[in-house]
Formats: C-alpha cells, structure tokens, sequence
C-alpha cells in the first residue's frame, strides 16, 4: 500500500508540474534566450558525444600499439 500511495503522490506531482507554462522555460540551456547560449549547447553537445567515441578509440589505439 505504501509504494501505491507513493508513485499516486509523484505522478500528480509530475502531472501538476508539467501543466505550469514556466517551468518548462526553466533550462539554463535552451536555445531561445541568447544565441551564445545555442553555441554552447550545440559546442557541449558535441564534446559529450565525442568524448566516450575518442576514449574508446585512443584505448583500442594503445593497445594495439603495445601489443604489435
């Protein structure tokens, strides 16, 4: 019964926070206020989706050099 009470209580949570119009304006990174921020979320982006792709391939890179 507690764990129903729990998840009935966070879903009209999420329910009643998702229906105020400015909380979803609330994201620091949203491309609407300044174009520099657009640069920075797009720039951000693209390291994040980088970093592990590089990661990966350096390690595979050094392994193959040690071991050749």
């Amino acid at each position: 019964m507690r764990n129903f009470s729990f998840v009935v209580r966070f879903l009209i949570a999420v329910a009643s926070a998702s229906l105020i119009p400015a909380a979803t304006w609330a994201c620091p990174a949203c491309m609407v206020g300044d174009p520099k921020t657009a640069g920075t979320y797009l720039g951000m982006t693209l390291v994040m989706s980088a970093l592990p792709i590089l990661l990966v391939c350096g390690l595979g890179y050094w392994l193959w050099r040690r071991h050749s």
